[in-house]
């Protein structure tokens, strides 16, 4: 249940690293019309750094453990892990990295099997496939990996 819920946060926590993906001038150069791929990579970029930051306090709301992870605690035994355990909280992040990083390269695989561009001219179900694949193996996977390693950090550097 831990994990699922963990999936939960990480899914409320990136809903505008969503948004953004599902927009494919924010993402897409090659697309008709105008593209605003820079803000949209801009976007992008903040939205999910301001998820890898709040994960443990969405995670806190979401599972709560009384009183040593709740959502007013939560980021507080989050900065007690990487002022404490610096080298093991890096870990985490190299592996938030890792599964991202997988995220992404499944979805080059999928867009190279079955492109979203053709002549010019986007297929919309092909480019959300991607996206979604994107967004679930990269964004959700990787936030929930690293909010459930963060929650045993922080209840062994106690």
């Amino acid at each position: 249940m831990r994990f699922l819920r963990a999936v939960l946060s990480a899914v409320v926590a990136t809903l505008p690293v969503l948004v953004v993906l599902l927009v494919p001038s924010l993402v897409r150069s090659d697309v008709d019309g105008r593209s605003a791929v820079g803000v949209g990579t801009a976007v992008l970029n903040a939205a999910f750094l301001a998820a890898i930051i709040l994960i443990p306090r969405v995670n806190g709301w979401l599972d709560p453990e009384v009183p040593d992870w709740t959502s007013s605690t939560a980021m507080a035994a989050t900065g007690r892990v990487w002022r404490s355990r610096i080298w093991l909280a890096l870990l985490a992040v190299l592996a938030l990295l890792a599964i991202f990083a997988a995220g992404q390269t499944a979805t080059f695989l999928m867009s190279q099997s079955s492109p979203a561009v053709v002549d010019g001219v986007l297929d919309y179900s092909r480019f959300v496939a991607q996206e979604l694949v994107v967004y679930l193996f990269g964004y959700v996977l990787s936030l929930t990996v690293y909010v459930l390693l963060m929650r045993v950090l922080a209840r062994r550097a106690e």
